[in-house]
């Protein structure tokens, strides 16, 4: 059960690995486990849909009980068959309306389209419990790892899905490569914890040990790589870490820490990480999160699937945290 894994985290979010992973399903799995709760739930981009209305595939509907709560867009309102009584008004607005909170009355089907941006679930989430949620669950889009960092007291449910690749074993792979990404911890000196709490520039240099280095930069302000010390050190990166970022730094020829604020701001893929980890490099985090269970979908949206157990063999080869087949309904 995913109810095991996610333990007391008020907020979950539901991120995929790419579109048609299993995320409803998967939001869908944890709402029947949490029956008896009061849940407060979202959608980052459109959810609830019979039909998906890019693929033009069968999609789970989303069908919430009297008494839940939910966020969704003004325009989405005449599409739910539950009673509803508006709660709040979020000031969020979308292509659809206006986001509202609203109370189901009844039960019945619902179709959420709420707030687009991470920050944005900060605030509403402290809605929902305000109002009386228990728990929040959010469904992310299709491959914003930013969006698991939108409960940053809560955990994340990563569904790994068919519909990435007809090879398993990319599946199993690319799982692997996002879970040790979210693997990442601060760094081990005190001194040099201290010293990234006031990092607010997009590079810095330091010692291992916190102290700072001069960070030398051409005339628009790019850090001059190649004229990086040939020595350990740590590099602060404020935003986005890329493919050519940890490529270049691969490229030094001395081991560097790498820390950025939390492992949704690692873009980069398996091969540059790869690449940098073999030169000796190191990712460390500001902030942890943290992936509570990897949920598998066997079923491909565009026509071919996997063999269920074997798939869950290879994911549960690949990570060491459980794997939940979401197929598995317990509704």
């Amino acid at each position: 059960m995913l109810r095991e894994h996610i333990g007391e985290s008020r907020v979950v979010t539901v991120i995929g690995l790419c579109k048609n992973a299993g995320k409803t399903s998967a939001l869908r799995r944890l709402m029947a486990e949490l029956e008896g709760e009061v849940l407060g739930l979202t959608s980052v981009g459109r959810d609830g849909e019979a039909t998906d209305l890019v693929t033009g595939t069968e999609k789970p509907e989303l069908y919430i009980k009297a008494g839940d709560l939910f966020a969704t867009a003004r325009g989405m309102l005449p599409l739910c068959d539950a009673t509803c009584a508006v709660e709040a008004l979020t000031g969020v607005m979308t292509p659809l309306g206006e986001v509202a909170v609203l109370r189901a009355r009844s039960d019945g089907f619902v179709q959420l389209a709420g707030p687009s941006a991470a920050g944005q679930l900060f605030p509403l989430s402290d809605t929902f419990f305000r109002l009386g949620a228990a728990r929040v669950l959010i469904d992310g889009a299709a491959g914003r790892k930013s969006l698991a960092g939108a409960g940053a007291a809560g955990c994340t449910v990563l569904c790994a899905g068919a519909s990435l690749d007809r090879d398993m074993e990319a599946v199993a792979a690319e799982t692997a490569h996002v879970c040790a990404l979210f693997a990442s911890r601060p760094p081990e000196h005190p001194g040099l914890r201290a010293a990234l709490e006031g990092a607010q520039a997009r590079f810095a240099l330091f010692t291992p040990e916190g102290t700072p280095l001069e960070l030398p930069v051409d005339e628009g302000g790019i850090p001059r790589w190649a004229k990086l010390p040939r020595r350990p050190c740590a590099l602060w990166a404020g935003g986005a870490v890329t493919d050519p970022l940890l490529k270049t730094l691969a490229r030094r020829g001395a081991p560097i820490t790498l820390i950025t604020e939390d492992p949704t701001h690692v873009l980069a893929g398996r091969e540059a990480a790869a690449l940098f980890a073999r030169s000796g490099g190191t990712l460390a985090v500001r902030r942890t999160l943290t992936i509570a269970a990897v949920c598998a979908n066997p079923w491909s949206a565009y026509g071919w699937h996997f063999d269920p157990a074997a798939f869950r063999s290879a994911l549960r080869a690949a990570v060491s945290l459980p794997v939940v087949d979401v197929r598995e309904e317990v509704c």
